[in-house]
């Protein structure tokens, strides 16, 4: 008896050691292309948010971040503007396991205001934002955050495959808050970034991010954004970088 319960222990600890890591481990990438856009210098939220990305996402191992401006006074070699082909550039070449893109504008049910790509009409559509993502990213675990008015629209209309998550600060019909010169970050980066150092997972970070614009919102009586995501199956825990 004692032997046979001996053996079972053993053959327990093997199979234990055989197993695949727990889901946190398991989803834990250790390099990422980050690519930090702000598609208009109306205001200076925009620009503002992509420095406040910069200073947490700068030091982290195995990050390599690039940002995109579109206020030409921010211009600089590492710094270029904001546009389609820029941030196509931006991704390419890199041998990071994940891509993460973070954009900040206006935007219409259309796609995201670039105001200096005037190649693309100063618009990028849910459908070359694809292209693009598919051309540099192809199937690694790619994120991308879309924050402005109607920003679900490139829920509605752009790929949504197991290695993909989009987060976008409002439904494809609602408008977001905060892009007034009076701000210093529009509502939904502001909350997205405080919520960062508290999350492990992208689903915690949109979790507490759209639970905070709810309540920052519903200070001013209006409709409400409703901040939508998709996760896909092959990315459901996948860790922040």
């Amino acid at each position: 008896m004692t032997i046979l319960r001996g053996m079972m222990i053993g053959v327990a600890l093997v199979v234990a050691a055989l197993l695949p890591a727990g889901s946190a481990q398991s989803a834990k990438l250790q390099s990422w292309r980050v690519v930090l856009l702000a598609g208009d210098d109306s205001a200076a939220v925009f620009d503002n948010a992509v420095d406040r990305l910069t200073e947490l996402l700068q030091v982290r191992p195995g990050v390599e971040l690039y940002r995109l401006t579109s206020d030409r006074r921010l211009q600089t070699t590492t710094r270029a503007l904001a546009s389609a082909r820029n941030l196509d550039g931006a991704l390419k070449g890199s041998a990071a396991q994940g891509c993460f893109v973070f954009m900040t504008s206006h935007g219409t049910e259309k796609g995201l205001y670039l105001r200096e790509d005037y190649d693309s009409d100063r618009l990028l559509s849910p459908s070359k934002l694809d292209r693009i993502l598919d051309a540099q990213c192809g199937e690694r675990p790619t994120v991308a955050v879309v924050s402005a008015c109607h920003s679900g629209v490139f829920i509605g209309r752009a790929s949504k495959g197991d290695n993909r998550i989009w987060l976008t600060a409002a439904r494809d019909d609602r408008v977001s808050f905060g892009c007034g010169a009076e701000f210093e970050l529009t509502y939904f980066d502001e909350c997205l970034i405080d919520a960062w150092p508290k999350s492990q997972t992208w689903r915690q970070l949109f979790d507490r991010t759209s639970t905070c614009v709810r309540l920052k919102e519903s200070e001013l009586s209006e409709k409400s954004s409703m901040p939508q995501a998709f996760f896909g199956d092959g990315v459901r825990d996948l860790e922040l970088p």
